[in-house]
């Protein structure tokens, strides 16, 4: 799903729907975040506010069943391609 919202452009991949653990991280650039959703350790959706790149990430770990380490992944340092 996508959505371009004024000056924000939404893509969000699986469902947030029966969450039990939420985290932000911030993006690269001004502006940018995501919000990752997990329930039961798992990784269910990301919602990417102008972060096309936590977007396509996302999508294909959801896709694959694969989650981050939550404790890592809110560390922007962190390269996102590093994290599974």
């Amino acid at each position: 799903f996508w959505s371009d919202q004024y000056d924000v452009k939404l893509q969000i991949a699986g469902l947030n729907e029966g969450y039990d653990r939420v985290l932000v991280r911030p993006g690269a650039r001004a502006g940018s975040q995501s919000v990752w959703y997990w329930r039961d350790g798992r990784l269910i959706a990301t919602d990417a506010m102008n972060d096309p790149r936590a977007y396509m990430t996302a999508k294909r770990w959801i896709e694959a069943g694969l989650s981050p380490d939550p404790n890592r992944l809110v560390d922007a340092s962190v390269d996102l391609k590093t994290l599974v």
